[in-house]
C-alpha cells in the first residue's frame, strides 16, 4: 500500500470514527506527541483558539465531541493527499444536533493532517467560528 492510500485511508477513518463517536479508534490513528490546533479564534487575535498537546489533550477534546452532539454527520467530503504522502487535506460541511436540545448545528470544516508512519502527528481543523459562537453560545471579540 502506498504512502498516499494509507494515509487518505487514515484521513477517512478519523471522521468515520468521529461519526460514530469510536474514540477508541480514533486514538490509534494518533501518534503520542499529537497536536490539534484550532487556529481562528473566537476573539479575532492571530493566536490559535485552542491547542491541545499529546495524544490524552487532544482525546479529550475529540472525546467531548459525541458528549456534545448526538448527530455528527459530515458531507459533501473532500479529501487531497500531498504529493509525498505526508499531508492530507479535508473539506466537509458538518450537520450536528446538540445533544441536550437536538438543535441544528452546521458548520464548514477544512482540516489538515500531517501524517508520519501512519500515524496522525497534527491536526489543524479550521471552522467558521461565528457559527460556532452563535450555535454554542462562545461571544465573540
Amino acid at each position: 500500500m502506498s504512502v498516499h492510500t494509507t494515509s487518505l485511508a487514515v484521513a477517512r477513518q478519523f471522521f468515520d470514527s468521529l461519526e460514530s463517536g469510536d474514540v477508541d479508534a480514533i486514538g490509534a490513528l494518533l501518534a503520542d506527541d499529537v497536536v490539534q490546533v484550532l487556529p481562528l479564534s473566537f476573539t479575532g487575535d492571530p493566536e490559535p483558539g485552542y491547542t491541545f498537546t499529546g495524544k490524552q489533550e487532544v482525546l479529550g477534546y475529540l472525546g467531548s465531541i459525541p458528549q456534545r452532539f448526538s448527530r455528527r454527520v459530515i458531507t459533501d467530503q473532500r479529501y487531497t493527499v500531498s504529493a509525498d504522502g505526508d499531508v492530507v487535506f479535508f473539506e466537509g460541511n458538518g450537520d450536528l444536533a446538540h445533544a441536550g436540545t437536538g438543535a441544528p448545528y452546521r458548520n464548514v470544516y477544512v482540516f489538515k493532517f500531517e501524517l508520519a508512519g501512519g500515524l496522525i502527528t497534527r491536526i489543524d481543523e479550521y471552522g467558521n467560528p461565528v457559527t460556532a459562537s452563535k450555535a454554542m453560545g462562545i461571544p465573540l471579540g
